[in-house]
């Protein structure tokens, strides 16, 4: 919480992601020796890591009925402080496939149906969020009966279950609450409604439609924001997956930073902090994010698994937010990376985030299911060699993969100097 505030602990947190590393070696027997019984929460704490609790658990849902809405993307787990309860007059019809779930939702003004899928495959490799397979938009005549559904659904505080999850990580974390993994209802609409694709032939075909459909999604949005401000949570999970591509930069600025903002700024006068998942290609994103008026840009993916260092993250976002993230999950495997390249990253790490305040070490973006435990422990090792703050300045070089040259802009090169 101390580097979240801007505060200088007394040395930088590490929280390493484990739920799908974690999943997956417990469904293959993998799991290191002498850990072959431990829950991921106690291999952390045995290490002496922080516990990483910001993704839901969406496998563990509290009702039976919580996991059936993620085509319209209405969910609520132990990590939300609310629940739902749809109108009345909607019928849904739920019909189960083996691995898949496909439901009709019938309203006064028509139907949608949505099919999501979560296979065998997808829990050996340690995913937990399900695939949509159908999705609730096919044509503009559905743009309507989602409207519909999403003016009249009503969220109810409870935040009971959020309580027992945050008294039992205790000191040991920081319990992010979800407030969704969609920052707006365009970026919402973008994630859930549609394919890629799909979604930006209706952007530009049906502008419109679609920001109708927005506008009567803005009730929802805005029960979100403020039951999670009357909600004992610290830190808000507002939004995911951005990048340079997908919410490419104009898109960014005009559909989805005035909600981050808004949400931003609700939860600043209540003293709570809102947390993004910038789990992307950054690039062009770089100023955008930093001036969005987030408090926490976590999953923070550089170089080389993407085109930013994380000297340059920490340089242009420090002073702004706090960066949660830095380590490539690319690092901990042994296809991928070299012990070289490995323990070069790690001995350049503390020189280029010092003084090291605003940063929380993680895996960008989460450990994947076949990472060297070795060097996993490796890092929390070094954390505790060097990763006292403040961090001491130094000489440091950014991170060549193998085969590359080590080629460096006029630009960077005035980065290192800095």
């Amino acid at each position: 919480m101390a580097a979240i505030k801007g505060e200088m602990p007394d040395r930088l947190p590490f929280a390493p992601r484990l739920d799908l590393w974690f999943s997956s070696n417990v469904q293959s027997g993998t799991l290191p020796k002498g850990y072959e019984n431990f829950t991921a929460d106690e291999i952390a704490r045995k290490e002496g890591w922080a516990l990483h609790k910001i993704n839901p658990e969406y496998q563990k849902a509290r009702r039976p009925e919580d996991n059936l809405h993620w085509g319209l993307g209405i969910l609520s787990y132990k990590e939300s402080v609310y629940q739902y309860q749809f109108s009345s007059d909607i019928e849904i019809e739920v019909k189960r496939e083996n691995e898949r779930i496909k439901i009709r939702y019938r309203t006064p003004v028509g139907s949608v149906s949505t099919t999501v899928l979560y296979s065998d495959e997808m829990k050996k490799g340690g995913v937990s969020a399900f695939w949509i397979e159908e999705h609730a938009i096919k044509t503009v005549k559905d743009y309507e009966p989602i409207g519909y559904i999403f003016e009249r659904v009503k969220l109810l505080p409870d935040a009971r279950d959020f309580v027992k999850w945050q008294e039992k990580i205790g000191q040991d974390g920081v319990a992010f609450t979800l407030g969704g993994r969609a920052a707006s209802p365009i970026h919402h609409i973008q994630k859930y409604f549609f394919d890629d694709t799909t979604f930006f032939y209706h952007y530009i075909d049906y502008q419109k439609e679609m920001q109708k459909l927005a506008e009567r999604m803005v009730n929802y949005f805005d029960q979100v924001i403020e039951l999670v401000s009357q909600s004992p949570a610290d830190v808000v999970y507002w939004g995911a997956n951005f990048d340079e591509m997908i919410t490419y930069p104009p898109f960014f600025k005009k559909e989805i930073i005035p909600w981050i903002r808004k949400a931003a700024a609700r939860m600043q006068e209540v003293g709570k902090f809102v947390s993004c998942h910038c789990d992307g290609e950054n690039r062009g994103l770089m100023d955008l994010i930093r001036d969005s008026g987030m408090h926490v840009a976590e999953a923070v993916c550089p170089a080389p698994m993407t085109k930013v260092p994380i000297e340059e993250y920490y340089r242009r976002w420090s002073d702004k937010l706090t960066i949660f993230g830095g380590i490539p999950s690319i690092l901990l495997l042994k296809e991928t990376s070299t012990e070289e390249e490995f323990e070069s990253y790690l001995e350049n790490l503390f020189q280029a985030v010092h003084p090291g305040k605003r940063m929380i070490l993680g895996i960008s973006d989460s450990t994947p299911p076949k990472a060297d435990f070795r060097r996993l422990k490796r890092i929390g090792e070094a954390v505790e060699e060097k990763g006292w703050l403040p961090l001491k300045a130094g000489s440091f070089r950014p991170v060549m993969r193998a085969g590359q040259k080590e080629k460096i802009s006029e630009e960077g090169k005035e980065n290192l100097q800095d």
